[in-house]
């Protein structure tokens, strides 16, 4: 319910695009692939263009239109009360309310005497209600959306803009988190800028190359606050079918620091995606050098007794 992510994204090409945050996940992130239903949570004016049910194991959505007004629906967390979406065909809205009510261990007070005038008292409420909501809907040839949940702000469009020389994209993230000295919290900002370019091909395989530059500001609440990052951001993916019924992802991202701070190498993630018809079922892969040198073991199941498991995560999704 706290955690507001700046999601920036862009066009995708395919019925079976709209998969999961699990595919996303393989491919840069959600914010590249806008007609994945993972975007929603940045953009809500997207609910509308589904109708889908997912689940990852944890949890279970289901978005649906009727009479050309869409409704979602999930199950949250424990102390989530509801978490629903709503859309009119122009505009989306996304609600939740967690409640919280976890009592407080019984107190004692004390006299002077300590133990001898000590006593318990009533235990009180040691929970507390949040809610989340987000707004989305389109804006001056843009797309617009905004989320807030009582501790953080995050706004976000995204635009058709000719960049050269590669790219046609623009891609605008802005986040902020309110300062809340009783919870300890700091306040913080934070930025992002994209350009991207996807590319669709006959085979079935489609491409995508951004080029972004991240702001991030922490704040504290006493002393002197860190250094900002200033990242300049490559990401790098490649979706293509390997059959009718299965996909290959592959995703490399990679920044740079201008602000000083401890950079690394760039990272691959891959991701398998199974179209069964309705359903389809995306995951990543937990250890692809085991299973790109060793394809025979995971091929015949002799993979268990060592611990690698072919994926980590998984989403099976229903469109109609």
């Amino acid at each position: 319910m706290k955690n507001v992510k700046t999601l920036l994204i862009l066009l995708s090409i395919s019925t079976f695009m709209f998969a999961s945050a699990t595919r996303t996940a393989a491919l840069g992130g959600a914010e590249f692939w806008a007609d994945d239903y993972a975007n929603i949570g940045a953009f809500p004016a997207s609910v509308n263009n589904h109708n889908v049910a997912w689940t990852d194991g944890t949890d279970f959505t289901s978005v649906w239109n009727a009479d050309g007004t869409t409704w979602g629906f999930s199950g949250g967390t424990a102390n989530d009360v509801v978490n629903m979406m709503w859309g009119n065909g122009n505009m989306g809205v996304t609600f939740g309310l967690n409640m919280d009510q976890t009592e407080a261990a019984a107190a004692v007070v004390c006299g002077d005497d300590a133990a001898a005038d000590c006593m318990p008292y009533d235990a009180v409420l040691a929970g507390e209600t949040n809610f989340n909501v987000g707004f989305g809907m389109p804006l001056a040839g843009m797309d617009f959306g905004g989320t807030f949940d009582g501790d953080n702000v995050g706004v976000n469009i995204r635009r058709a803009q000719n960049i050269p020389p590669f790219w046609d994209n623009l891609l605008v993230g802005i986040e902020m988190t309110l300062e809340d000295k009783d919870a300890g919290q700091a306040s913080s900002m934070g930025f992002g800028a994209h350009c991207y370019s996807n590319k669709t091909y006959d085979s079935g395989t489609s491409g995508l190359f951004a080029l972004g530059f991240e702001y991030d500001a922490p704040g504290v609440l006493t002393g002197t606050a860190p250094d900002p990052t200033m990242n300049l951001v490559w990401n790098f993916a490649v979706e293509s079918t390997m059959t009718d019924w299965a996909t290959l992802r592959v995703g490399y991202s990679k920044s740079y620091d201008f602000g000083g701070g401890a950079n690394a190498d760039g990272g691959v993630v891959m991701g398998l995606g199974f179209n069964y018809g309705s359903f389809n079922l995306d995951m990543n892969l937990t250890n692809y050098n085991n299973l790109l040198n060793d394809p025979v073991v995971y091929m015949t199941g002799r993979n268990n007794g060592d611990g690698n498991t072919l994926g980590t995560g998984w989403t099976i999704s229903y469109n109609w």
